[in-house]
This record gives structure tokens, C-alpha cells and sequence, in this order.
């Protein structure tokens, strides 16, 4: 109960700023154009609580998904007695001033977030870093099929040169069902091969089945057991098994497949080798057993810049997150990407969680990401989103006359309903995600 509770209340908190900063984005450019603001609404519904001071009333509405300012004159005004604080008395480019402060602020936020990172410093996993040489292939995955090998250091996919690992992940999670080509180097010799990459878990990314040479950490060591009685210590490394070096995906199967018999250990401990003798022992199935839970471990650097260095980084990773978000979008519209790698308020409620779990540093790189995605759709051109309202102002510009008030309406109706139709897709995709059958559960006949 009390993990739900953190969940909800993470969740309403990275929801609040990322909301309140779009519309005072909004309530800011219609301040300094002279419109009077007369509602700022974190939420929808009915008011909850509030303070007016001046003109506005800044309220908690009761669905707390979202937000909105109401600004005089903005939905309901009489064209031909308009007052000068009211919005359509106002020009088309303060009109469009107005619209575009919200998903600016937006994209400011993230920038900042970004930038304030950059400079405070990031842990990243160094092997992010390095050029991508395979540690491991999954048997029976797509990579075993293509043929991949553990040494193969992969340099290109579709002929476009990659390099580190963050590149190639990138490549593969955003590429589901799609086969690619990679270019790789075996033992001094180049080579392609095609690679069929799957879909996986409820995320729908994109999946191959080969993965950096990660080690293993010795998370905890049972009471009584044979690690415990070998000298095996929480926070070890496992380096070696049975004279084996020994990936995080083979150290499992090295200890259970020596039930009885005394192998040799070697782990990192505090940057000293140390060798360890234990003796496996057979549970009920006959496989091997110490007693240790293992996570898998790469080394981290902390990576820290200057506040100029910090600006060019936060700007390059902004474009990198704003062309990955545009091609998602364009890879859903060709059928390329599944609709349901769209996540709703359930499944940011329980990201939120995770990443505060992980760190601040995290958390804050998650609002400065939903914070970018909000600001670009923001900007698409569906009725009742800000870019519809620019939309509708671009068409007027180029026909030369406005809409009247009836036409307006329909169009934001319109465009009001698609939106609830998306959230209602989207919530129920949240739900499918942890239904056994995901949405065959929902709709069997699917």
C-alpha cells in the first residue's frame, strides 16, 4: 500500500512541474500582451481549492491529469465588442506568442535539467562509452541465428558507422521487427550479416540477444550456506568460475552445473583479487547452489562539465531525443512501430517510481525527457492541442479571413475527443502491459 502511495504521489510530482511550467508559459506570454488570465488550473473538473489574486484564480481541479489556462475572451467573446484584455482582441502573432510559450517553457525546462546535470556530473555506465564488443550471445536469439560471436566488435548498422554501445542499443530498441545490417570486425577481418531483431516485453523495443560482457556483484551472501562458509562477501565481483572467465550470463550456469565438487572463484574485492574455494551444493533438481544473489555489474564514471560544455552537450542531446521522438511518431503512422510502445499515466506513474529509486540524477533526466516529448506533441497540429489553435491561425493567414466562433468550436471539439481517444488507448495499453496475455486479455479476439 505504501509503495502505491509513493507511486501516485511521484508520479503527481513530476506531472506538476512538467504542467505548471507549460502553463505558465502560456500565462506569462498572455500577461505581457495584456490578456487577463482568468483561470490557472493544475488539473480538469471541477475546483477543488484555489486562491484568486487579481484577475486570475490559480485552482486544484479534481482530475489531476493535466492542466489548462482560461484566458478572457478565449472561447466565448462578441466579435463585434471586444474588450483589449480579451485574446481575440489581440493580433494573430500575440495569438501565436500566447500558444507557443507553453511548449517553449517546455523545452526550456528540459534544457535546463539537461544542463544543470551536465554541470553537477552523471554516473554512466563506461561501457556506454566504448565501442560495442560483444560479450555474450543468447542462444537460440536473433544474434545467434545471424551468427554472431562473443569478440565481435560491431562498426555500423544499415551502413550508417556507430560508436559505443549507447549507439548500437539505440539501433536495436527503436528498430522492433525490422532487419537490420550490421558491419562487425572478427579477428582482424570485416564481415556483415543480417539481423532479424525481434519484439520484447511489454515495452515493445526492439530486441537482438547480445549484450556487453557484464560481470557479476554479489548482492547479498545467505546465512549457513556454502558461499557464506567459502568467505564470499556482499559487494565481490565475480571475475572467474572453475577457471572460467565468466560473463553475468555464465556465471549461473558454471556453479549449478558443479553440484559436489569444489571449484575455484576468483573475485574482485575492493580492487584485489581474491581466489575462493566453495562446493556447489545440489538442490532438489540436482543443480548446484552457493547461496549468493547476484545482480549484473559494469564499472561507472562520473562524467562532469563545464557550464559552456554543459550547454553544447544538454543542445545535442535535446536534438538527439527530438529526432527520436519524431521518427517513433513516423515509424507508428508507416506501421513500422507499435502503438503500444505509447505509455500512459499508469506506466510514467510507475517509471516515475523506478527512476526515483534509482537517483535524483535519474528522476530528473525522466522530467527533463517527458518534459521535451510534452513540448513537441504539443506542437502537432490536432485541434485542442496548441498546434491545432496555430494550425487554425495558419489557415486563416493564408485564406485571408478568420473562422467564426461556431467553426472553431467544432474543430476544437473535434480535436478534444481524439485526445480522450488516445488517453483511453493509451490507459488501457498501461493495463495490457501487466495482463498475462496483454491485450488479448482486453480483447480476445484480437
Amino acid at each position: 500500500m505504501i509503495n502505491v502511495i509513493t507511486t501516485i504521489l511521484t508520479f503527481l510530482f513530476v506531472l506538476s512541474i512538467i504542467v505548471l511550467v507549460h502553463e505558465f508559459g502560456h500565462f506569462l506570454a498572455a500577461r505581457l500582451v495584456g490578456v487577463r488570465v482568468e483561470a490557472f488550473s493544475f488539473g480538469f473538473g471541477k475546483r477543488l481549492f484555489g486562491k484568486k489574486m487579481g484577475d486570475t484564480d490559480f485552482r486544484v481541479s479534481v482530475i489531476p491529469l493535466g492542466g489548462y489556462v482560461k484566458m478572457a475572451g478565449e472561447e466565448e467573446y462578441d466579435p463585434e465588442n471586444l474588450k483589449p484584455y480579451e485574446f481575440e482582441a489581440k493580433n494573430r502573432a500575440e495569438k501565436i506568442f500566447i500558444l507557443i510559450m507553453g511548449p517553449l517553457m517546455n523545452v526550456l525546462l528540459a534544457f535546463f535539467i539537461l544542463t544543470i546535470i551536465n554541470i553537477t556530473g552523471v554516473n554512466v555506465e563506461k561501457y556506454k562509452m566504448e565501442p560495442p564488443q560483444i560479450g555474450y550471445v543468447l542462444p537460440e536469439s536473433p544474434a545467434a541465428e545471424a551468427g554472431f560471436q562473443p569478440g565481435d566488435v560491431i562498426s555500423a548498422v544499415n551502413g550508417v558507422p556507430i560508436k559505443d554501445w549507447k549507439d548500437l542499443d539505440e539501433k536495436i530498441n527503436i528498430n522492433p521487427n525490422e532487419t537490420l545490417t550490421l558491419t562487425f570486425t572478427r579477428g582482424g577481418e570485416i564481415m556483415t550479416a543480417d539481423l532479424r531483431v525481434i519484439e520484447r516485453d511489454e515495452y515493445y523495443v526492439g530486441y537482438a540477444g547480445f549484450f556487453y560482457g557484464y560481470r557479476t556483484k554479489i548482492d547479498s551472501v545467505d546465512a549457513g550456506k556454502p558461499a557464506e562458509e567459502a568467505g564470499f562477501k556482499a559487494g565481490d565481483v565475480i571475475l572467474s568460475v572453475a577457471g572460467q572467465n565468466a560473463t553475468h550470463f555464465e556465471v549461473s550456469q558454471l556453479i549449478s552445473g558443479n553440484p559436489g565438487k569444489e571449484i575455484p572463484v576468483t573475485v574482485d574485492r575492493d580492487g584485489q583479487e581474491v581466489k575462493l574455494m566453495v562446493t556447489p551444493k545440489a538442490d532438489e533438481k540436482g543443480e548446484g547452489k552457493i547461496g549468493i544473489r547476484m545482480l549484473p555489474y559494469s564499472p561507472t564514471v562520473k562524467l562532469s562539465f563545464g557550464f559552456f560544455a554543459s550547454l553544447g552537450r544538454s543542445f545535442t542531446e535535446m536534438k538527439r531525443l527530438t529526432f527520436l521522438t519524431f521518427d517513433a511518431f513516423r515509424r507508428m503512422i508507416v506501421g513500422k512501430l507499435s502503438p503500444r510502445n505509447l505509455s500512459g499515466p499508469i506506466e510514467i506513474a510507475k517509471i516515475s517510481k523506478k527512476t526515483l529509486d534509482a537517483g535524483f540524477t535519474s528522476f530528473f533526466m525522466l522530467i527533463a525527457f517527458i518534459s521535451l516529448q510534452l513540448g513537441i506533441v504539443n506542437l502537432f497540429p490536432i485541434p485542442a492541442l496548441d498546434g491545432g489553435h496555430l494550425l487554425i491561425y495558419s489557415v486563416e493567414a493564408i485564406i485571408r479571413r478568420e473562422f467564426g466562433q461556431k467553426t472553431k468550436a467544432i474543430l476544437i471539439n473535434s480535436g478534444f475527443f481524439i485526445l480522450i481517444g488516445l488517453m483511453v488507448f493509451v490507459i488501457l495499453n498501461d493495463v495490457a502491459k501487466v495482463l498475462p496475455n496483454g491485450w488479448k486479455s482486453i480483447l480476445p479476439f484480437l
